[in-house]
């Protein structure tokens, strides 16, 4: 599999400091096997022999992946039209989703890419109760209370751009507030 454009979106993301340290992961389905982040490693130096593999089922085939593992792997088994994930700790999404504040979709593109919001409750990083909770979602854009932002997506672009939309539309929400 070409992991081209998988290792360009981990770049990006952190290049735009969506991600910072090592934190935040990303993965694409392929049939019943998920490429993955790994865990301990900064997305910015990403390389395609740290990309892990798992199948759909959990069974590791290579690497150590993200304790974030479960999240992504009862996304792709309750949705099947999403083909990538994309969770970044992203500021000003971070920010708003520690105040409890709803964000404002303000932009047509907001509207067409977005589209709605989920938010859920804060869970442990890692934990089954996390994994649930964000695959119940019907949305494909969710924040989530006290750590960060999960898109999802056909493909990782269309992931990464509703991350970048996102985050977008919180620092428009946080422009919008202290101009009142």
């Amino acid at each position: 599999m070409d992991l081209t454009e998988f290792i360009k979106i981990c770049r990006l993301l952190y290049d735009r400091k969506y991600v910072v340290g090592s934190g935040g992961n990303v993965s694409i389905r392929d049939g019943n096997l998920i490429y993955i982040t790994p865990t301990g490693l900064s997305l910015g130096f990403l390389t395609k022999e740290d990309i892990c593999i798992a199948d759909l089922n959990g069974n590791i085939i290579k690497g150590k992946p993200t304790s974030e593992l479960n999240m992504h792997l009862k996304i792709y088994q309750n949705k099947d039209s999403i083909n990538a994930v994309v969770h970044t700790h992203s500021m000003y999404c971070t920010a708003f989703s520690a105040l409890d504040k709803k964000l404002k979709l303000v932009t047509p593109e907001a509207e067409m890419v977005v589209k709605k919001i989920a938010y859920v409750d804060y869970f442990p990083c890692g934990s089954l109760e996390l994994a649930e909770n964000v695959s119940e979602c019907i949305e494909d854009s969710i924040i989530l209370k006290n750590h960060g932002i999960v898109t999802l997506g056909k493909d990782i672009t269309e992931a990464y751009i509703k991350t970048e939309v996102l985050e977008e539309v919180a620092q428009l929400n946080y422009i919008m507030n202290n101009l009142k």
